[in-house]
């Protein structure tokens, strides 16, 4: 974590000022060329922000833009050239044939040329720490520095979760075009806070009291829910739920069709009720053999609740691979109740005589009463949910061969000793 990731592009910065003037002459051009675009760099390509058109090899225009740092002087693909933008008129005089010789005069540019320089000389992580915080030019230093991981004698990730965005002005409109800022999100995302849901909606919690864009808030907002959102770690929908009741259920996500926010609340209170160390909700199911029982009414070390039906693709994989695990486990107190979706049940009574499904098997005669579907969140199948021996969530959606028989393993042994 304390190495510094410099990454010198041809990019932006995040400071806003009054307006300005962009102007300046071309030497050489070709009659082809109507217009100096002035670009920012999105993804892995350009994204233009301003035409400033030209007459008789020279242009003059207004800056019609709050955003301001290092941009991107495009004519076309093989002529272009970083400037700064900043605090102040900015004027480019170049030859089209000698592009890399171009003469940028404006408040920031003679600074960014010297940390271009110092970057030739190979410095050390130190040196360039060092100037970066140095820089004067607001709009220059605030684009810059975000790409600096905050440091001190005892940084961890602990301490980085707390001061993460340190360097980064997430007050500034600017900051939705700084690539720095997109790669620090996926970063914080993904490294930073870690995969404990309480932990890291601590964390967000405490970074969205911060003074914040309200753009800029919403991106992170939308990144964070779309990270959660389709998480593979365990327990993580528990960050989801707690966003989509905090943002999308309030009307902050005002940038959503009321479609889609009717699907994130639909999700959203389906999975808040089975969410792991929530009591697994009981409901009454028909069984073969069994009459009509409850789910509180099976008694087992652990229970695998598993809804699944005979005819989808996934289950057809899946559902094997279950009965194998189910084989290697029941004699330590394991059992599976396998909850069908269908309403006629010739192939299902079939598919569990094919594959000698000697667990629990589960329907419903009569979806008109409560039944399963009332209390579960099941937009596809299969879908698993683990129970203790109180038939309360301790996992959910375990890989069958790899993380779920590593789980029961160290499950039971401590229910063994």
């Amino acid at each position: 974590m304390k190495n510094i990731t410099i990454l010198l592009c041809l990019l932006f910065g995040v400071t806003s000022y009054g307006q300005i003037s962009i102007s300046g002459c071309i030497e050489n051009l070709p009659d082809s060329i109507s217009s100096v675009k002035i670009a920012y760099l999105k993804g892995n390509g350009l994204a233009v922000k301003q035409d400033l058109p030209i007459s008789k090899g020279c242009f003059n225009s207004p800056w019609d833009h709050e955003e301001c740092g290092i941009f991107i002087v495009y004519l076309d693909p093989q002529h272009s050239f970083d400037v700064v933008i900043s605090d102040g008129n900015l004027t480019i005089e170049m030859d089209y044939n000698d592009i890399q010789n171009a003469v940028r005069v404006g408040p920031g540019n003679d600074e960014f040329a010297l940390f271009k320089q110092l970057l030739s000389s190979e410095p050390n992580q130190e040196s360039i720490r060092t100037h970066l915080i140095g820089v004067r030019d607001l709009a220059l230093r605030e684009f810059m520095l975000p790409q600096m991981l905050p440091l001190n004698p005892d940084t961890n990730v602990y301490w980085l979760r707390d001061h993460f965005w340190a360097y980064t002005n997430l007050t500034s409109p600017s900051t939705l075009i700084n690539p720095f800022f997109e790669k620090n999100r996926d970063l914080y995302f993904e490294r930073v806070l870690g995969h404990d849901p309480d932990t890291v909606i601590k964390h967000l919690k405490k970074l969205f009291n911060e003074p914040m864009n309200d753009q800029v808030k919403k991106v992170l907002v939308s990144t964070a829910t779309y990270n959660y959102e389709t998480s593979q770690f365990m327990g993580e929908d528990k960050v989801f739920v707690w966003l989509a009741q905090t943002f999308y259920n309030t009307g902050f996500a005002d940038w959503m069709s009321k479609d889609d926010l009717a699907k994130i609340k639909e999700k959203a209170d389906g999975l808040a009720t089975e969410l792991i160390g929530n009591p697994a909700r009981d409901f009454a199911f028909d069984t073969p053999d069994r009459g009509r029982i409850k789910l509180s009414e099976v008694e087992a070390k652990v229970t695998i609740l598993y809804f699944w039906d005979s005819n989808c693709g996934h289950c057809k994989k899946e559902t094997p691979r279950l009965k194998d695990l189910y084989d290697d486990y029941k004699e330590r107190g394991v059992q599976v109740i396998a909850i069908t979706l269908e309403n006629e049940f010739s192939d299902w009574k079939k598919y569990i005589a094919e594959h000698d499904l000697d667990w629990i098997n589960g329907f419903e005669s009569d979806f008109d009463r409560p039944n399963f579907l009332w209390y579960y969140y099941i937009p596809s199948t299969p879908k698993k949910l683990i129970l203790d021996s109180n038939k309360m969530i301790i996992g959910k959606n375990l890989d069958i061969e790899t993380t779920l028989r590593t789980f029961l393993d160290d499950y039971l042994s401590g229910l063994e000793q």
